[in-house]
């Protein structure tokens, strides 16, 4: 934790809350009878929510050194601011009620207060904040809770006792394995082929015919002379 990183608002803040812590033990009020003393402290009455207060606000700045960042509508500083203003209410009202037989405890109480409720504000400055800015945020955060309450109001409370009690849903039923795939079936082996069958022997050739010879042709007639009737043959 690095308490350089805070502001000197902050600083004050811290430093006057755990002061105002210490000074709540002692008597606030006191009776001296003399022989005998008797006397309480700031925890009673409105005085214990002003020692809660101071524990808070020691408990969130804690928090800011350890850089823990938490969430609720408002800026660190504001929350801050917040918490402040209530203790400075509960220690006066602490202050105001039990006004009898006060002592120093009780003066001192309400100044560290006053400082804490300081150091707040200036912290605010400091970082660029103000009260303003603190009141539209708290009224932004109220409108949300609100909000959130109303629609929780509106299940009314069978809807809340049958949503506490809701049966849980089963859980879902596991996938059936696979069925194993059958195993493929053996290929037939193929049949051998047939040995071709050997080719017939080409019938031989037939001899080829001898030619005829040819027919001596006839002589020619001896031409007749010229002016010679040819003979006539005989009849």
């Amino acid at each position: 934790m690095d308490i350089s990183k805070l502001t000197h608002g902050a600083k004050l803040v811290l430093g006057a809350s755990i002061a105002f812590l210490i000074v709540s033990i002692f008597n606030w009020q006191e009776v001296d009878i003399g022989i005998a003393s008797a006397g309480v402290s700031m925890w009673h009455g409105w005085g214990v929510l002003a020692g809660l207060l101071a524990i808070a606000i020691i408990v969130w700045e804690g928090l800011r050194l350890a850089e823990m960042k938490i969430e609720i509508g408002l800026t660190p500083a504001m929350v801050t601011a917040a918490l402040a203003i209530l203790l400075l209410v509960f220690t006066v009202l602490k202050f105001l009620v039990s006004n009898e037989f006060r002592t120093f405890w009780a003066w001192l109480g309400l100044l560290l207060a006053i400082g804490v409720a300081v150091g707040a504000w200036l912290n605010m400055k400091m970082l660029g904040e103000s009260i303003t800015e603190m009141g539209t945020s708290m009224k932004a955060a109220a409108g949300s809770a609100a909000a959130a309450a109303k629609s929780a109001t509106d299940k009314g409370p069978d809807d809340v006792v049958a949503d506490t009690h809701a049966a849980p849903e089963a859980p879902a039923a596991p996938e059936a394995p696979a069925a194993p795939e059958a195993p493929a079936a053996p290929e037939a082996p193929a049949a051998p082929e047939a040995p071709a069958a050997p080719e017939a022997p080409a019938a031989p050739e037939a001899p080829a015919a001898p030619e005829e010879p040819a027919a001596p042709e006839a002589p020619a007639a001896p031409e007749a002379p010229a002016g010679e009737q040819p003979p006539h043959a005989p009849a």
